[in-house]
């Protein structure tokens, strides 16, 4: 049996803690000790990524019955889907989509689930397993496939991701979901908690998105300056 969740308890930090500890030395120990395995390994933790997407939906469809919820238009749902294709493809273009979600808002997941029963049920189990390889996922491109974002980035993915928003608003509206938590709050506590009532808290979601973005990109913006520097010197 599970007790409810309590967000920064043991088995909250312990799982953090876990991903954290993934996201950084699986990458490096691939990059540094088996190279040549790092397409089919990539290809492993696609797989791995996608097969507990499927086992909630199961889980879902086994509690629910068919139900709205299991529409993939929450950002981090999505973040597991676009995760497993870079990961297969190495695709710079998605790439940059799944950086940015991942980076800025799978860490937030992580940090403040909306999350119920707590460990070791199947769904606290479930949720940092997927949260968590959507992390390792990126961190593994970044740094065994050296992707990267570009400045085109910087547009591109926030008009995808305003474009998924659109869609996922419209669909909210339609069927009487919260999807990307666009009609109200979730239900534990969030960094939304400090930012008004709906629908005004959508202005500090901009702004913090915009925000976000632009503190992901500073280390490639800050290495590309200090490489062209070096290159001039050189020239």
């Amino acid at each position: 049996m599970s007790n409810g969740f309590f967000l920064f308890s043991g088995s909250h930090l312990a799982a953090i803690g876990l991903i954290l500890a993934a996201s950084v030395l699986l990458p490096i120990a691939v990059r540094s000790l088996t190279p040549q395995l790092a397409r089919p390994i990539g290809a492993l933790l696609a797989l791995v990524l996608v097969s507990q997407e499927l086992v909630q939906l199961l889980l879902l469809l086994q509690r629910y019955g068919p139900t709205a919820q299991m529409l993939p238009l929450h950002l981090c749902s999505l973040a597991v889907w676009v995760t497993a294709w870079v990961l297969i493809t190495a695709s710079p273009r998605v790439f940059e989509v799944v950086y940015f979600w991942a980076l800025g808002g799978t860490t937030q997941a992580l940090v403040t689930p909306d999350l119920g029963p707590g460990f070791p049920s199947a769904e606290f189990v479930l949720f940092f397993l997927g949260h968590g390889l959507v992390l390792v996922g990126v961190t593994y491109a970044l740094i065994v496939y050296r992707l990267r974002p570009v400045p085109a980035s910087l547009i591109r993915v926030p008009a995808i991701t305003l474009g998924v928003a659109a869609l996922a608003f419209g669909v909210n509206l339609a069927l009487g979901t919260n999807f990307m938590y666009l009609m109200e709050k979730p239900a534990g506590t969030s960094l939304l908690d400090w930012f008004g009532p709906w629908p005004w808290y959508w202005l500090a979601l901009l702004a913090i998105g915009a925000l976000i973005f632009i503190l992901l990109y500073a280390p490639f913006f800050i290495a590309d300056r200090l490489s062209g520097r070096r290159q001039r010197r050189r020239d």
